[in-house]
């Protein structure tokens, strides 16, 4: 391979690893905070909280919206749906995007209120999108850090 070739070819790595070596960066000037702040221990495992999913969205000019919650009936059991999207702040282009459930057979959340639940629809979808764009950050976080908010885990899992 020529030194030209090798060159053009460091060039092109350096350009795709720009982007990611900065928001490395962005998580890791935040991991105090949101380890101290938004996780979780379930099963010995770190859980990043959907707040704190959004806390490194944020620090990364992302916000997290709502963009549907409906009623609607999944295996014969009620349920609400909600769909949420990750944006740019500054653009408003769409950076990702999640849908959830909460069902009305959920052992924790049978009982509760409908806005509970409708609620509860939401900061799932919402983790779900966010972990969908940043969830492969959140390993530099911490060793025990896992991808999947902490709101997208079963009731039982501790």
């Amino acid at each position: 391979m020529s030194e030209l070739t090798t060159t053009k070819a460091e060039t092109a790595v350096e350009t795709a690893l720009g982007p990611l070596r900065h928001q490395v960066g962005i998580v890791r000037a935040l991991a105090g905070q949101v380890l101290q702040r938004y996780t979780v221990s379930l099963q010995g495992k770190q859980y990043v909280t959907v707040a704190g999913a959004t806390l490194v969205a944020n620090g990364m000019g992302y916000t997290v919206r709502e963009v549907s919650c409906s009623r609607v009936e999944v295996a014969g059991v009620g349920a609400f749906e909600a769909v949420c999207e990750v944006v740019d702040i500054e653009t408003g282009a769409i950076i990702g995007r999640g849908s959830a459930i909460c069902a009305d057979d959920e052992r924790m959340w049978a009982k509760r209120d409908l806005f509970a639940r409708r609620a509860m629809a939401v900061t799932r979808a919402s983790g779900r999108a966010l972990r969908l764009c940043l969830g492969h950050l959140f390993c530099y976080l911490g060793d025990r850090v896992q991808a999947t908010t902490a709101e997208e885990m079963p009731a039982d899992a501790d």
